[in-house]
């Protein structure tokens, strides 16, 4: 779901694919790059198809050999099937379910809360490092991901829309149109470093309707070019992985969210010959604190600001408010230990969600792509299939402590289907690629992250589509 960057960018480096998945084989040869078809309908048709071209038939790699009989419009059809199915299917059990999600997050929240307020009075066992509660923080970290992941990320989508609308009216709470919009809605359904309404332009359009493009803000290969390519040695540069996974929420996720859905109102407004001017400009290349920072020493404050009331209502909440409460109840002391243990919440947080998120898409058994396609084509289907990876799936205490992110292929195909219809949705999926040799890929999350940190420091590189992988 996610992707960064740190540095300069120069060109891409090359690394030679392993086996990572029980349908894929391993590379042994690459062929010539075919030159990426066009945006449109036909050139699209052309760079899924068989052959790449009607005059040029693609060369396949020993990757790509699955493609040669693949028919993709009787595994479309199948598959299209399935999500027709479970569309009917959604409806108050979901929401219920949901329900059910949301309270594991909160008990965990408050739970580690009250866990930090009552230990000074009963234990000094955590004074030695002034006060930090690793527990109480554990928990809170939970629920601030878990918030994230499956609250608002499956209500945004509109996973719960047929279950909380009637006649076109919002009904329930659980409604994209209404979910989180606003900061009144934002502090009491989903509060976090992101500003919802970024966040929907950055992941529920580009990175959904363009995975693996060159438009989708999340494509690690491209994002960490300047590492992959840099003069670093290899320690340092998966020493520059660890350090981002510890911040990257804050430094780069949220940042990059708002350079994108300004980035979007400056394509409308010129559309409709207006005049506006995108405050984060950093072109191709995510927005980060840092490049932010720099920008407001350049005398563009204008993406500053806009950061600042970005990171405002989390920020205030989790590093203000929460020691202010622990100073009201026991002085000094305690709120130095609230202040530290919420900091230890987040980093922790940032490293859970960095493992279940930034690992979805991105490892030498996946494919990227250098041509676009058109949303709930076959072609989008398949992309969708090959563009991701799951983890291990099923059962909710797995699945809750996963994000919900194992079910990314199917989350991909059909995203606006709720939590309980991907783990229906899942084996079903699966036995449907199996049938028609379509390369499914589903790993432990910790081999995804090795996948992950040796594609973002140049020790790996993707598979191309239009290469014939």
């Amino acid at each position: 779901m996610a992707a960064m960057t740190i540095a300069t960018p120069v060109a891409l480096a090359g690394a030679r694919p392993l086996k990572a998945t029980l349908s894929r084989r391993a590379v042994s040869a690459r062929a010539t790059p075919v030159r990426a078809a066009p945006r449109g309908a036909l050139q699209v048709r052309a760079a899924i198809a068989l052959d790449y071209n009607a005059e040029t038939p693609m060369t396949y790699n020993e990757t790509g050999k699955w493609r040669e009989n693949f028919d993709l419009a009787a595994w479309a059809s199948e598959v299209r099937q399935v999500e027709k199915e479970l569309k009917a299917e959604i409806g108050e059990d979901d929401v219920d379910h949901l329900n059910k999600i949301l309270t594991w997050a909160n008990m965990f929240y408050y739970g580690g809360l009250a866990v930090l307020f009552a230990t000074p009075f009963l234990t000094n066992i955590f004074s030695f490092i002034g006060g930090v509660n690793p527990i109480a923080a554990f928990m809170m970290s939970t629920a601030i991901c878990a918030r994230w992941t499956m609250v608002g990320h499956h209500v945004c989508h509109g996973g719960y829309n047929t279950a909380q609308s009637e006649n076109g009216v919002v009904t329930g709470r659980f409604h994209r149109r209404t979910f989180a919009k606003g900061l009144a809605r934002r502090i009491s359904d989903w509060m976090d470093w992101m500003m919802p309404e970024a966040w929907d332009v950055e992941h529920n359009h580009l990175h959904h309707y363009q995975l693996g493009e060159s438009a989708d803000p999340d494509l690690v290969e491209r994002n960490m070019k300047p590492l992959r390519t840099g003069n670093l040695p290899m320690i340092l540069r998966y020493g520059q992985v660890v350090g981002l996974a510890l911040i990257w929420k804050w430094f780069y996720y949220a940042p990059n969210t708002m350079k994108e859905m300004y980035q979007r109102r400056e394509r409308e407004a010129k559309k409709a010959g207006e005049d506006f001017q995108n405050p984060f400009k950093t072109g191709e290349l995510p927005s980060t604190v840092a490049t932010v920072a720099v920008g407001a020493f350049k005398g563009n404050f204008g993406a500053l600001h806009e950061t600042i009331k970005c990171f405002a209502p989390y920020a205030l909440f989790q590093f203000a408010a929460l020691p202010a409460l622990g100073y009201a109840v026991g002085g000094t002391p305690m709120a130095t230990g609230v202040l530290l243990t919420s900091i230890l919440a987040d980093v922790i947080t940032n490293v859970h969600s960095f493992i279940i998120i930034a690992t979805n898409h991105v490892g030498d058994d996946i494919y990227r792509f250098e041509s676009e396609t058109k949303p709930r084509t076959d072609d989008f289907y398949l992309r969708a299939v090959i563009g991701s990876a799951n983890f291990r799936t099923g059962g909710d205490v797995n699945d809750f402590f996963h994000g919900w992110l194992n079910y990314q292929i199917e989350h991909h195909m059909f995203p606006d289907i709720s939590m309980k219809s991907y783990q229906k949705a899942q084996p079903r999926i699966k036995a449907i690629c199996e049938k028609h040799g379509v390369p499914y890929v589903q790993e432990s999350v910790w081999k995804r992250l090795v996948q992950l940190a040796d594609v973002m420091v140049g020790k790996r590189s993707m598979l191309v589509w239009e290469r014939g992988d």
